[in-house]
């Protein structure tokens, strides 16, 4: 059976298959499929084996959840034997969605040479993928103009780039991630790298960049650079509307000569990773966002946020220059012991306030 017209399939609680697909299937065979979804298969290894990934290049979306066995989604080595050189696949897949894989080891097998191509994705999401080190191969990597939104929540990912094996280690690698409106790194307690070597990227639609709990250097400033950051300060800031803070983040933002209006821009604002228990909310430096709407506070241990960072007047002064929010949410605050107290900064800040969310 060829299944021709069959444009989407769902595959689920199959808890013994071992694979979903035989190795040599009729010629037009799921030549429309457009979606796949596999959920709870336990004992299935791979989603896509090896030499059959032509027969599915037609596929735009793909969702793999609670496969507890699978350690490949995409095979593209067998044995150590690469694909032929001949093989050329142009994906159309679009969106990817890897949820609760404990297992899984390669989304792609590593491979070197660029006749694989994945070009056409648009939106990754990839969860709780404890045994995943690296996310995408060089070649992959180097091809995803396409990109709008990346999630790597909660998963043992050590790189987010392979490195390129065949390259020079003296030569600088440019990756341009042009359309990536969306990116979040989030709870990555393994991440030591975005790619093991020289390296630089661009990213000029970034809008909404969300960042917690991640060992690696966000942000640093273009004169001052120790480690090699992600984001440089001065060029990232002014084009988002969404960022989040680190506790050092906000401590070398303050120690920085930065423009009057370089965080105008912003309009939600993530504050997270204060430990120290006698910490004092951070809030004169809420004065640089002049149109922020929302705020979060994330896994910090503040008493309180009402209080001044000081006794000092200026302090009290710079309150009618903080902006007043929409939306207060606070996440794992849990020595918070209260909200507000009369004529504190919150009155002015929280004035207009719409929402409160309480986690």
């Amino acid at each position: 059976v060829a299944f021709p017209n069959l444009e989407k399939i769902t595959i689920s609680n199959l808890r013994n298959t071992k694979r979903i697909w035989y190795n040599q299937l009729h010629t037009n065979s799921f030549s429309m499929l457009k979606e796949l979804t596999v959920k709870k298969c336990d004992v299935l290894l791979n989603i896509f084996p090896l030499f059959l990934l032509r027969v599915f290049q037609r596929l735009e979306k793909l969702v793999v959840i609670d496969c507890v066995s699978l350690e490949e989604v995409f095979q593209l080595q067998v044995q150590g034997l690469d694909i032929e050189e001949t093989y050329v696949l142009n994906s159309q897949l679009r969106e990817m969605n890897l949820v609760r894989l404990p297992k899984l080891k390669h989304v792609w097998t590593k491979y070197r040479k660029g006749n694989i191509s994945f070009e056409n994705l648009q939106q990754v999401c990839i969860q709780e993928c404890w045994s995943l080190k690296t996310l995408f191969p060089f070649s992959i990597a180097k091809g995803l103009q396409q990109l709008e939104g990346l999630t790597i929540n909660r998963c043992g990912v050590e790189e987010i780039v392979s490195k390129n094996d065949e390259g020079s280690n003296n030569h600088e690698i440019c990756f341009a991630f042009n359309q990536l409106s969306f990116l979040m790194l989030w709870y990555l307690p393994y991440l030591t790298c975005f790619y093991p070597g020289k390296y630089r990227t661009t990213w000029p639609a970034l809008k909404h960049l969300r960042m917690s709990w991640l060992r690696i250097k966000i942000f640093g400033h273009e004169k001052f650079q120790i480690r090699h950051p992600l984001f440089l300060i001065e060029k990232v800031i002014p084009q988002l509307e969404e960022v989040s803070f680190s506790h050092d983040d906000i401590a070398m933002i303050n120690d920085g000569q930065f423009e009057a209006d370089l965080f105008c821009n912003v309009k939600r604002l993530r504050i997270s990773c204060y430990f120290d228990v006698s910490a004092v909310f951070p809030i004169s430096f809420l004065r640089r966002f002049y149109n922020l709407e929302g705020l979060d506070v994330v896994s910090c241990h503040f008493k309180e946020l009402a209080s001044f960072e000081s006794d000092a007047c200026e302090d009290k002064d710079l309150i009618i220059t903080i902006p007043k929010i929409k939306k207060l949410k606070l996440d794992m605050v849990d020595n918070i012991r209260h909200l507000w107290k009369q004529d504190s900064p919150l009155d002015h800040i929280c004035a207009s306030l719409e929402c409160l969310e309480l986690w």
